[in-house]
């Protein structure tokens, strides 16, 4: 018991910094465990799984979240000193595990190739399965930061592919279940060191074909050749897998000529000019899109009821979000106990922003550009708001985008808002096209949604404001921009 303490004594002092704060870390970044989990850890006998469910006892132990635990080892066919040496370690570390039989080794010893491969697949299928018989919903694995730098290495040195360990993976044969590696950001160099400071003897791969590989000194599988390639490059650049590893999480979709979504091969080739071949009608939202200007309406509700003597909601910007003006004025009366005649409100508040938009505001880039390259095309150009133009087109004429416009038309003039799919039907109306004509720009998901009830193509463009619903934008587009620049030539 005493030993037990100490182990786990290492963990949370000693070895604090590189294994326990990573881990949490880990578990946090990935949003790993859930309040009411049931994990299934699952334990090889080896010093990763050992360390895992070390890890896991100790954070039920502190953690806020009520999460519960079970310990399973599947006995694959192993060597009677081998399953004594994972009983005993299991005993020695206070691991209360659950120990299953099956017949892994023996189907593998058949396998052609990949006996790896195979006996990984196998074991995962036979985890799952037990895991979910005693109730629970996850199973962790304890794959560390070097698997995941080694897998995508090989991937693509031996599999014509980039991917690599995801940090979690829902079950797609066992509904309900999902897969998850807390360990992801943990280095196997200070795994080993914390194992040989409490002098810890921990089961390696026990088949038949690797006892064989280590007995004649013949171990030359594709991740033992990986991993030594990492390690000659880290001696020349110490960062170098930390660079792999940041570079799995910034991957530059647009600077691929390729990639697999869904099981299906894309090319760059179908975006290529995509738009600019396709579009007939340019309508452009002019707040976020056109403008640089979200910043001013974070917090022109909280200025406009404090001018008025009244303390803001907390939730004001997103109660207001998707109103123009005239309707903002109006909820404030509604809801905070104002009687400010609408006109005068509307005056109020653009004089509050008026001198924003008449000297600070900028376009975003290549704005101006893809505007006229658009009007060398041949393509209408149209700006189409919720917000009002008497303080809009200061902005726009200043900045040169006003006298480029077909059209420029608001909200308050059609008398209905971008929270009606009408609005985008009357403004193809105005332009004497379809709607199915005219491709939106925008940056609002609101707005993108009702676009396309509406039957327009919705071009998202982004903006710092809207970055919390940047997946579900992507998700409702025909077409995600990072900015302007994607489209000029």
């Amino acid at each position: 018991m005493e030993q037990c303490t100490a182990i786990e004594r290492s963990i949370i002092k000693k070895y604090r910094k590189v294994i326990w704060n990573r881990f949490i870390g880990g578990v946090k970044d990935y949003e790993l465990i859930a309040e009411g989990d049931r994990i299934a850890v699952c334990i090889s006998g080896g010093k990763d799984s050992m360390l895992l469910a070390k890890c896991m006892q100790e954070l039920q132990r502190h953690s806020y979240m009520k999460f519960s635990l079970e310990f399973l080892v599947m006995d694959p066919g192993y060597a009677p000193e081998n399953r004594a040496q994972i009983e005993a370690n299991a005993k020695l570390l206070g691991i209360p595990v659950k120990i299953f039989n099956s017949g892994i080794f023996e189907a593998v010893e058949q396998a052609g190739d990949s006996p790896c491969y195979l006996c990984a697949r196998m074991r995962r299928g036979y985890l799952y399965k037990f895991a979910q018989q005693l109730g629970c919903n996850k199973i962790a694995l304890g794959h560390h930061f070097d698997d995941v730098i080694e897998t995508v290495l090989m991937s693509m040195f031996y599999g014509a592919e980039i991917k690599t360990m995801m940090p979690k993976l829902h079950s797609t044969n066992f509904e309900g279940m999902e897969l998850i590696r807390p360990l992801y950001l943990v280095r196997e160099e200070d795994i080993i060191a914390w194992k040989n400071y409490n002098h810890l003897e921990f089961l390696q791969c026990a088949c038949s074909r690797t006892k064989h590989r280590t007995e004649t000194g013949t171990d030359g599988g594709k991740r033992s050749e990986t991993k030594a390639l990492l390690k000659t490059l880290k001696k020349k650049d110490s960062q170098i897998d930390v660079n792999i590893f940041r570079s799995l999480h910034n991957v530059n979709i647009g600077a691929l000529p390729g990639l697999v979504k869904n099981g299906k091969k894309q090319s760059f080739l179908e975006e290529y000019d995509r738009f600019d071949r396709k579009v007939d009608c340019a309508v452009f939202d002019v707040d976020g899109t056109l403008l640089d200007s979200m910043y001013i309406w974070w917090g022109i509700a909280d200025k406009y009821l404090r001018a008025h003597g009244v303390t803001p909601p907390e939730d004001v910007v997103a109660k207001l979000r998707g109103h123009n003006v005239p309707e903002a004025v109006r909820w404030c009366n509604e809801n905070c106990g104002l009687s400010v005649p609408v006109e005068e409100g509307v005056a109020e508040i653009i004089g509050m922003v008026r001198d924003e938009y008449q000297d600070k505001v900028t376009a975003k880039p290549f704005v101006l550009d893809y505007i006229r390259q658009l009007k060398a095309s041949g393509v209408r150009v149209c700006a189409a708001t919720n917000s009002e133009k008497a303080y809009l087109k200061f902005a726009l004429e200043r900045l040169g985008i006003l006298q480029d416009l077909d059209l420029f038309i608001s909200a308050s003039e059609l008398g209905v808002t971008k929270k009606d799919p009408h609005f985008f039907e009357l403004v193809a109306e105005r332009l004497g096209v379809a709607p199915c004509e005219v491709t939106m720009f925008e940056d609002s998901l609101y707005a993108m949604k009702t676009a396309k009830e509406a039957g327009c193509r919705v071009v998202a463009l982004y903006d710092e404001a809207a970055k919390a619903e940047n997946d579900e934008v992507r998700k409702v587009c025909d077409f995600y921009a990072g900015s302007f620049a994607v489209f000029v030539k």
